[in-house]
C-alpha cells in the first residue's frame, strides 16, 4: 500500500498542475523553432530552465516519497535556479557524457549501455536521496548499500524503469498533440522517481534511513509524550504526598495505571517505585503504595503487586496491606518465590495492623501455622 501511495503522488493535484504548466511552456519554446540566433539562444536558455524545474521537481517528488510525505510538495520559482540542489544536474550530466560516448564510438554496443545504465539507475538515484550529496551518484559503496538495502525491490525497481523507458519510447515515436506527449514523458519520469522513493521508504530500515514521517517516529514522539506526561504525575503525587493527600494521590495514580497499556504496565509501575523511592516522605510513599496493591491485584499484576509490597517495607518497615485478601495473595506469592521471610514479615505487619479492629480469617490462620512450621531462609 505504501508503494502504491508513493506511485499516486505523480497524480495529485500540485504535481498535475506542474506537469500541465511545464509541458504547456516547453512544447511552446519547442514550437517557436528556428529563428533568428538571438532567438535560438533564448528559446535554450528557456529549455534549460524548464529541464531544471522538472528535474528539481522530480527530486522534491522522491524525497518526499521516500521520507514518508503524503503530499506531494508544489513546485517553487525557487526550483528554477540551477544551484538550489546540485542533485538535479548529475544524471544529466551523466546522460549527456554518455549519449557522447555512443555516439563518437559507434563500435560500443546500444543496447547493453542502455541496459547497464537502467540497472545502475536506482542506486544511483537511491544513494543521493538518502545521503542528499551529489557526489554519492557514482560512490560504489553508497550505490551497494542501496541495492542491498533494497533487497527484492531493487529488482522490482528496475523492471519498473524498464517499462517507463518502453512507455517513453512509444509515447515519444507516436503522433499525438505535443503537449500532450510531453507531459505523459514527464508523468512516467515522476513515477520513477516516486517508485524509487516508496521503495526506499518501504525499506528504511534495511537502508538505515531515517525518514521525517514513519510508525518509528510517530511511535517514538508518543512515547516521549508518554514519558513527559508520566512526569508530571509522579511531581503531582509527590506534591500530594507532602501536603497530606494521599486519597488524591492513590486515585491520581490508579486512574494513571488503569489507562496504561497492558505492556507498559510493568514500565510504569517500576518507575514510580524508583520516583518514590527518593522521595523525603518513606511514609507517605508507602501509604500511596498501600492504596496501589488494590488495584495492581485487580489487574491481575501480582508480581508489580509484590514490588509495590517491598518497596513499601523498604520507606516504612511496619508496612502492611490494607486488607485481608491483599495479604493473602502477596503473602502465598512470596511464598511461592521462596522469600519466606518477607512473607513473615507481610504476616506479622498485617496481624499488628488488625489487632484489636478485627480477628483474622482461618485461611490467614492457616498461612501463619505453615510459615510458623516452616524453616525460614534469608530472603
Amino acid at each position: 500500500m505504501e508503494l502504491l501511495k508513493a506511485l499516486g503522488m505523480p497524480f495529485q493535484m500540485g504535481s498535475l498542475l506542474f506537469v500541465a504548466l511545464s509541458s504547456l511552456l516547453l512544447a511552446l519554446v519547442l514550437a517557436v523553432g528556428a529563428g533568428s540566433i538571438p532567438t535560438q539562444l533564448i528559446g535554450l536558455l528557456a529549455i534549460l530552465l524548464l529541464m531544471v524545474w522538472l528535474t528539481q521537481f522530480a527530486f522534491a517528488l522522491i524525497d518526499d516519497a521516500a521520507n514518508g510525505v503524503a503530499e506531494t510538495s508544489a513546485a517553487t520559482a525557487e526550483m528554477l535556479s540551477p544551484i538550489a540542489d546540485p542533485r538535479c544536474w548529475v544524471h544529466p550530466f551523466l546522460i549527456a557524457v554518455t549519449g557522447g560516448v555512443l555516439f563518437f564510438n559507434p563500435g560500443i554496443p546500444l543496447w547493453p549501455a542502455l541496459a547497464a545504465a537502467v540497472v545502475l539507475f536506482p542506486a544511483s538515484i537511491g544513494a543521493i536521496a538518502i545521503s542528499g550529496r551529489a557526489r554519492d551518484a557514482l560512490n560504489p559503496v553508497a550505490m551497494a548499500n542501496v541495492a542491498r538495502g533494497l533487497g527484492g525491490y531493487y529488482a522490482l525497481a528496475v523492471l519498473w524503469i524498464g517499462l517507463c523507458a518502453v512507455a517513453a519510447f512509444i509515447v515519444n515515436g507516436s503522433g499525438m498533440w505535443s503537449v500532450l506527449r510531453i507531459a505523459s514523458l514527464e508523468l512516467l519520469l515522476l513515477l520513477v522517481y516516486a517508485f524509487i522513493g516508496g521503495a526506499v521508504y518501504l525499506r528504511r530500515l534495511d537502508l538505515g534511513f531515517e525518514p521525517k514521517v514513519s510508525p518509528e517516529r510517530t511511535e517514538e514522539r508518543l512515547a516521549q509524550g508518554r514519558l513527559q506526561e508520566r512526569q508530571r504525575m509522579i511531581d503531582g503525587l509527590y506534591r500530594d504526598v507532602r501536603v497530606r493527600e494521599p486519597t488524591r494521590a492513590i486515585a491520581t495514580v490508579n486512574q494513571w495505571l488503569a489507562a496504561a497499556a497492558p505492556t507498559d504496565l510493568r514500565s510504569e509501575v517500576l518507575a514510580i517505585l524508583a520516583a518514590g523511592a527518593s522521595w523525603s516522605e518513606p511514609r507517605g510513599f508507602a501509604q500511596l503504595l498501600r492504596g496501589v496493591i488494590p488495584q495492581l491485584l485487580e489487574l491481575r499484576q501480582l508480581p508489580l503487586a509484590f514490588a509495590a509490597a517491598e518497596a513499601g517495607m523498604g520507606a516504612n518497615p511496619a508496612f502492611a496491606p490494607g486488607a485481608e485478601p491483599e495479604a493473602i495473595a502477596l503473602i502465598r506469592y512470596a511464598q511461592a518465590t521462596g522469600r519466606k521471610r518477607t512473607a513473615a514479615t507481610l504476616l506479622a505487619n498485617f496481624m499488628t495492623s488488625i489487632a484489636g479492629k478485627s480477628e483474622p480469617g482461618s485461611e490467614l490462620l492457616a498461612l501463619r501455622d505453615r510459615l510458623r512450621d516452616a524453616p525460614v531462609s534469608s530472603k
